[in-house]
C-alpha cells in the first residue's frame, strides 16, 4: 500500500489563517452591499412588523379625518340597521335611503334616531367625504398586511392591499404622549378582529383620532374591543359582546349587531391652528390645490386655509403649466397661526418627457409611480411620462414588497425641457435570508468555495514544500 503522509500541524494552522485572511477580505467587499442605511431625508419609512414598534418622523404627521355631521352617530348605514339582544349605543343611530331598523328595543339608544330624515342623509354624504378623504391619504404610508395582533403601531398612515386582521393578539396603539397623534389604516379589502381581541389605546392616544377605511366589510368578533371610526364601504357586523369606542359607519350596506355597545369617543385634544397658503401669479379664479399634513385642498381665491394641531407637517402644491415656489416644504405649528406664501409662474408651453429612474430592486420586479394623478407601472428601470406643460408636477412612488423609497414623494420640476427623478429602493428586510443584513444568498456558496480552495491550496503548496525539503 502506498504511504500516506501526514500534514503537520503547524502547516494546517498556517492554511486555514490564509483561509480566514480571505474570507475577511471578502467581507469587505461585501459590505456595501449589505449596508442597509437609508437615504431618506427627514422621513422614516418602516414597515410594521410583529411586536416592532413603528416610528415615524414629524413630518409625516396626519390630521384628523373631517367627518362634519356624521361625528355625532354610532351607527350609520345606508341599507338596513339591525340588532339582537341587549345592544347599547351612546350616540344618534342613522340610516339613509333605507327605511329598516329592527331590534330597538330592546336595544337602547342614547341619542336620535334619524331613519330616512335629511339629518340622515347629509350624515350618509358626508360620510362618503369622509371616507374618500381617508382613502386618498398618501402622507408617508406604512406597509401592513395579513395579521397586526400583537404589534405596538404609533401615529402615521398604515396601508393594505388586501384584508387586514387583528387575530393572534392585541393591537397596540401608542400616542407616544401626543393625545393629538392620529392612526388613519387603509384597508382594500376586508377587515376583522377575531374573539375576545383588543385594540388597546396607551401612551396618550384617543380612540377619537382613529381612523379604520375599509374597501369591502368589517367584521368584529364575539367580545372584541375596537377603538376608532370604522368606515366600511360595504357593511359592518358586530357579533355578541362586541364593544366599540367609536363610530360603526357603512357608506352602501348594512350595519347587524348583537348585544354590542357602541360609544361615541370625545376628544380631547390641544386647540387647533390656521395654517394659511397664499398664492400669487395665477390668474383671476384659477383653480389650485394644495397638501398639507396628507389632506388636499382646492380654491379659486388667492388663499387656502388648514386647522392642524401643534406640530410639523409637509405641504405640496401643483398646478399644471405653472412652476411652483416653494413647490414643497414643511411647515412648524407652535401654538400659533402660521401662514406661507406660494409664487407661480408661467412654464413654457409644449409636451416634455418625465422619466423615473429605479435602481435597487431585482431584475424584473414591478414599481409602480403616480405621476400628477396618474399612476404608472413598470418592470424595466424606468417609466416615462409625458408633462403637457412646464410646471411643478407631485410624484408618489408605489409600494414595493419589503422595499423602501427614497424619496418616496416630491415634486418634478418641468421648465420647458424634460426632466428626470431617480428613485432609489432599499431592502427593509435584510435581504432574502440566509446570512448578515442584505447579504444575497448566493454570496455565502461563492465564499465557502473560495475558503476551501484556499486551505487546499494552502495544504497542498506546504505538502509539495515539505516533499522536496525531504528530497535533497
Amino acid at each position: 500500500m502506498p504511504t500516506m503522509t501526514m500534514i503537520p500541524k503547524r502547516v494546517v494552522r498556517g492554511a486555514v489563517l490564509v483561509g480566514l485572511a480571505m474570507l475577511l477580505s471578502a467581507f469587505a467587499v461585501m459590505a456595501p452591499l449589505g449596508s442597509g442605511a437609508s437615504h431618506t431625508a427627514g422621513i422614516a419609512h418602516i414597515s410594521a412588523a410583529g411586536g416592532r414598534v413603528s416610528s415615524l418622523a414629524a413630518v409625516c404627521g396626519q390630521v384628523p379625518v373631517p367627518l362634519a355631521s356624521t361625528a355625532s352617530y354610532a351607527v350609520l348605514a345606508s341599507s338596513t340597521v339591525t340588532s339582537t339582544g341587549a345592544t347599547t349605543l351612546t350616540g344618534n343611530l342613522g340610516l339613509s335611503p333605507g327605511t329598516s331598523v329592527t331590534g330597538f328595543p330592546p336595544g337602547t339608544i342614547t341619542g336620535t334616531k334619524n331613519v330616512t330624515t335629511p339629518g340622515a342623509a347629509g350624515a350618509e354624504a358626508n360620510l362618503t367625504i369622509a371616507y374618500n378623504n381617508a382613502s386618498s391619504r398618501s402622507n408617508c404610508p406604512v406597509s401592513v398586511a395579513g395579521n397586526i395582533g400583537g404589534q405596538t403601531l404609533t401615529p402615521g398612515l398604515y396601508r393594505s392591499t388586501s384584508s387586514l386582521a387583528i387575530s393572534s393578539g392585541d393591537l397596540t396603539l401608542s400616542g407616544g404622549g401626543n393625545p393629538d397623534g392620529v392612526f388613519i389604516f387603509q384597508v382594500a379589502s376586508a377587515l376583522t378582529t377575531t374573539s375576545g381581541r383588543t385594540v388597546i389605546l396607551t401612551d396618550g392616544a384617543q380612540a377619537a383620532n382613529v381612523f379604520w377605511q375599509i374597501g369591502s366589510s368589517a367584521t368584529l368578533g364575539t367580545t372584541s374591543v375596537m377603538k376608532g371610526t370604522v368606515m366600511a364601504h360595504d357593511s359592518i357586523s358586530m357579533l355578541t359582546g362586541s364593544v366599540l369606542n367609536g363610530r360603526a359607519m357603512a357608506e352602501t350596506g348594512e350595519v347587524s349587531l348583537a348585544g354590542t355597545t357602541i360609544v361615541v369617543p370625545t376628544n380631547t385634544s390641544t386647540p387647533t391652528y390656521p395654517v394659511t397658503f397664499t398664492e400669487s401669479g395665477l390668474p383671476a379664479a384659477t383653480s389650485w390645490s394644495m397638501s398639507y399634513g396628507g389632506v388636499w385642498s382646492s380654491s379659486s381665491t388667492t388663499t387656502i386655509v388648514f386647522r392642524v394641531v401643534s406640530g410639523t407637517y409637509a405641504y405640496t402644491t401643483d398646478v399644471t403649466g405653472y412652476i411652483a415656489a416653494p413647490a414643497f416644504g414643511t411647515i412648524t405649528v407652535g401654538g400659533a397661526a402660521a401662514s406661507q406664501a406660494i409664487t407661480f409662474v408661467a412654464g413654457a408651453a409644449g409636451s416634455y418627457p418625465v422619466t423615473f429612474t429605479e435602481s435597487g430592486l431585482a431584475s424584473g420586479t414591478s414599481w409602480s409611480v403616480t405621476f400628477n394623478a396618474v399612476p404608472a407601472s413598470s418592470t424595466t428601470a424606468t417609466i416615462v411620462f409625458t408633462a403637457v406643460a412646464s410646471g411643478t408636477y407631485t410624484y408618489t412612488s408605489g409600494v414595493v414588497s419589503n422595499y423602501t423609497a427614497s424619496p418616496s414623494s416630491g415634486s418634478v420640476v418641468v421648465n420647458g425641457t424634460a426632466a428626470n427623478q431617480a428613485i432609489m429602493f432599499t431592502s427593509s428586510t435584510g435581504g432574502s435570508g440566509g446570512g448578515a443584513a442584505g447579504t444575497p444568498v448566493w454570496v455565502w456558496p461563492v465564499i465557502a468555495i473560495v475558503v476551501v480552495g484556499a486551505i487546499v491550496a494552502g495544504a497542498a503548496i506546504a505538502l509539495s514544500r515539505r516533499k522536496k525539503a525531504s528530497s535533497k
